[in-house]
């Protein structure tokens, strides 16, 4: 009875800070990841956790909660046919719709460890090579966690990270190994790209709005009035004649009628109402 009040104490901290929601039968998950935050800040169970967090969960161990309640599962190229769609459907739609010489400018929300980020600086960079239209673009990548953009700023990935959804010719091009066989992004990547911290509860301070935003697997995690929220505001970031992307388990159904959903070969892609062109 003890650990289900600790695990229902966080569980609801986490919720209210995040939006996240663990389910009962997650609270095993929950467990774990409290467990080894007690080990990491050396306190030796979590019911000394809890007592240290009934007397207020702020500095490290907030840091530390934050970061190990969320989801960090990624890979290059996540679902194939999503780059598809953003390939022959939402830069093409990019070029109609904006003047000359504007520059794309693209949002990975929950952007973990930046394979996303850099996935996508690689399709622009080879799109801008093969049609010689060289479109300038930006890329930020946003995460809560302080631990994993730490990891997405040094773009350094392991043997086995890299060999997850990366071409081999696109490691050889735009990859150097080091002395400690990790594998390092160039600049050619890294220059596009800018990630920062961001809870995506807490207000934006965006300078510009995005032309992309790529949300994918976040709002399955979050309580309804957290989604509609989320996407009100992720909605407000678009610039007119933008596309929002989720993951493939996801969709807008009872959530938000600000768009029109379209399909690219298995893909579903979301255009902002305000400025809809045909992206069949």
């Amino acid at each position: 009875m003890q650990l289900e009040r600790i695990l229902l104490f966080f569980a609801k901290y986490i919720e209210s800070e995040l939006g996240i929601v663990y389910a009962d039968h997650n609270y095993f998950q929950l467990q774990n990841r409290l467990e080894e935050i007690a080990k990491l800040l050396s306190v030796e169970s979590i019911e000394k956790l809890f007592t240290q967090a009934e007397a207020g969960i702020t500095g490290p161990f907030k840091q530390l909660l934050l970061d190990l309640a969320t989801n960090n599962e990624t890979s290059f190229f996540r679902d194939p046919r999503v780059f598809k769609a953003i390939e022959n459907v939402v830069i093409p739609n990019f070029l109609q719709n904006e003047p000359q010489g504007t520059q794309l400018r693209i949002w990975s929300g929950a952007s973990s460890t930046g394979q996303e980020a850099l996935s996508l600086a690689m399709l622009i960079s080879e799109w801008n090579l093969k049609t010689l239209k060289n479109i300038p673009f930006s890329i930020l990548g946003t995460d809560i966690s302080e631990r994993i953009l730490l990891r997405a700023q040094k773009a350094d990935y392991s043997q086995l990270e890299v060999q997850r959804g990366l071409p081999t010719p696109y490691l050889v091009k735009y990859f150097q190994k080091n002395d400690q066989d990790r594998w390092i992004a160039n600049s050619t990547l890294t220059s596009h790209i800018q990630f920062k911290k961001q809870n995506l509860l807490a207000p934006f301070a965006f300078s510009q709005k995005f032309h992309l935003i790529l949300l994918r697997n976040v709002l399955i995690y979050q309580a309804l009035p957290s989604k509609i929220e989320i996407l009100r505001r992720v909605t407000d970031m678009l610039a007119p004649g933008g596309v929002l992307i989720l993951g493939s388990g996801e969709s807008l159904l009872g959530l938000s009628s600000d768009y029109h959903q379209t399909a690219h070969e298995g893909a579903v892609i979301y255009l902002k109402k305000e400025f809809h062109q045909s992206a069949a």
